[in-house]
């Protein structure tokens, strides 16, 4: 499934963009639409992609000794294990890891009802391609 390209820029603005991202990303993401969109968003600035549909993948994923990720990229309400969750166990798995999380739900509802803490990386969706590889560089430095 393509996204839409509208609006980036064309090949003559291109050096207006800031250098690709490079890294390894796990993306969590329970709805296969949106994961389909966003993993080529993903890929198209530069980042490698391992999507998994559950918290419960993700946590297999980083229990084996091969995968090696540098960010988290992970929705907020899942069934099961929702991403808040998913990312203290994460983070007690693999110190220093960083997690980004994405959510439908505006980020002032997420933080005051307490499912997010005020310090968390945090995206809404829809992704725009740029604010995307801008959160994730922030979620990186």
């Amino acid at each position: 499934m393509e996204y839409e390209r509208a609006g980036l820029p064309d090949a003559g603005t291109a050096t207006l963009l800031p250098a690709a991202l490079s890294g390894r990303l796990l993306y969590v993401e329970d709805n296969a639409r949106i994961a389909e969109m966003t993993e080529l968003m993903l890929e198209d600035i530069g980042l490698d992609v391992t999507w998994v549909d559950c918290a419960e993948g993700a946590l297999a994923r980083l229990g084996g000794a091969i995968d090696r990720f540098d960010l988290v990229l992970t929705d907020v309400v899942m069934p099961g294990m929702n991403g808040r969750d998913l990312a203290t166990r994460v983070v007690a798995m693999r110190p220093g890891i960083r997690v980004l999380f994405a959510s439908g739900y505006t980020d002032d509802a997420l933080f005051r009802h307490g499912v997010l803490d005020d310090g968390s990386c945090f995206i809404s969706k829809p992704y725009a391609p740029g604010e995307l590889r801008q959160k994730i560089r922030e979620a990186l430095s």
